[in-house]
């Protein structure tokens, strides 16, 4: 019995002729299919008498086969979205997925020293709006690959992957002028943060490159709510002067304004054309349903793990472009 006792993963790994993360994942309850392959892993680790001890694993090894991904929200749009596909790619990669979750500086600190502990083999960081990370990751940069997901790039010791958000404007102007828009507003983000400011600027370059008309006043920051997207467009569309078109941060302000323009007899999008961010599942179920910039999430993800994979002594940029889907919301079909 000694002898079982003492088996390790790759005996169980031999015994089932599987991989040893495939051993690893069955074991740990990571791999929810009861198919042959886990039938085979439970049987050969019963012989052997083996049970999983992780943290054993990870002192006696450089490779845990574990991510650590740290995000402000499990339930804003962007974040909701980026976890579904990190939860599927590792699931595919047989990687175990730590996740932290923190919607300002500290607590994310606090995500990233934990994730840290328990010896991830790199990590994902979604900073939170306002959140100086700069410190703490560059601390940990030396010890461990850490990959920057959007925002201005925190630390020049990680990698960042980022979407190009001037051409996601660019996208939507073109897009709006094509549809005969003539006036557009703007619906930013609640915080003049650093990313706020640039996306508000990316705006108004594009207004000016597209010839549009936009005024101050219907240009404001705010929550990315739906009460936030209503409340604004009442007073905004009951006014005589008012846009044709109205780009919001998010779907959940769109969707807002939707509302509202009902609620004053205005129609969409013959009278305004209305375009969204993050192309939630709402975009698709709103009435109209909602034009909208979609992030490329499968490439943010793969670009991620891959540099991940490559290590932490070369520090890369990836920006990937996103795609406007277009619905009815700015006339799906018109040309």
């Amino acid at each position: 019995m000694a002898g079982k006792t003492n088996s390790s993963i790759t005996n169980v790994a031999a015994l089932a002729n599987v991989s040893i993360a495939t051993v690893s994942r069955v074991l740990s309850g990571k791999r929810d299919k009861d198919d042959d392959i886990a039938r085979r892993v439970r049987a050969a680790a019963e012989q052997l008498n083996y049970s999983v001890n992780y943290a054993a694993s990870a002192l006696r090894s450089d490779v845990t086969n574990a991510i650590g991904l740290v995000i402000p929200s499990a339930t804003d749009s962007f974040s909701a979205q980026l976890l579904d596909e990190i939860e599927y790619a590792s699931d595919a990669n047989e990687q175990q997925l730590m996740i932290g979750i923190g919607n300002d500086q500290t607590t994310q600190i606090d995500r990233i020293e934990s994730l840290a502990s328990r010896h991830v083999d790199g990590l994902i960081v979604v900073p939170a709006v306002n959140a100086d990370l700069t410190d703490t990751l560059d601390h940990y940069a030396g010890t461990m690959p850490i990959v920057q997901i959007g925002g201005h790039q925190q630390s020049f010791r990680t990698s960042m992957v980022s979407i190009d958000e001037n051409a996601a404007m660019e996208l939507i102007m073109r897009h709006l002028t094509e549809r005969g828009a003539h006036a557009v507003a703007y619906m930013a983000s609640k915080e003049i943060s650093f990313e706020s400011a640039e996306l508000f600027t990316m705006f108004h370059t594009q207004v000016r490159s597209y010839r549009l008309t936009t005024h101050t006043d219907w240009n404001q920051f705010g929550e990315r709510t739906v009460q936030r997207g209503y409340d604004c467009s009442m007073r905004l569309f009951a006014k005589d002067n008012r846009p044709d078109a109205l780009v919001c941060a998010d779907d959940a302000v769109a969707f807002g304004a939707m509302v509202a323009l009902h609620t004053l007899g205005l129609r969409v999008p013959e009278d305004v054309r209305i375009v969204g961010f993050d192309d939630s599942p709402l975009a698709a179920t709103t009435m109209p349903t909602l034009t909208s910039v979609q992030p490329p999430f499968e490439q943010i993800v793969a670009e991620s793990l891959r540099l991940i994979s490559t290590g932490n002594s070369t520090p890369a940029h990836v920006s990937l472009l996103p795609q406007l889907v277009i619905r009815e919301s700015t006339g799906y079909g018109e040309r």
